[in-house]
């Protein structure tokens, strides 16, 4: 969603039978919905909207929405990313004695 939301894009995260294109309230508010979304994902905790500002957002009584900042996640890896990355396997067995 982010690199969608970079990219100008956001829309191709909806399905289109979903979303009516010819229908442009229903394509904001389904921009505001991932709008506040995003919002509420950024990597800051002192950058999210509380809760009662995310209901105020999502029905519009605050019209004008900051932009959203990097999440925390974002899904991609970097190609150097995947070198400090590892994996470890644990085995747990567990005995049992008879009386």
């Amino acid at each position: 969603a982010w690199k969608l939301w970079q990219e100008e894009n956001i829309l191709d995260l909806v399905d289109k039978e979903v979303c009516d294109s010819r229908n442009g309230e229903e394509e904001k508010e389904i921009l505001r919905c991932i709008h506040v979304g995003l919002l509420c994902v950024q990597e800051l905790a002192k950058d999210r909207p509380t809760i009662s500002t995310v209901v105020s957002m999502l029905n519009s009584e605050i019209m004008d929405l900051p932009t959203p900042k990097q999440p925390a996640f974002t899904g991609t890896q970097d190609a150097d990313e995947q070198d400090r990355l590892s994996v470890n396997y644990v085995t747990v067995s567990t005995a049992f004695d008879g009386r």
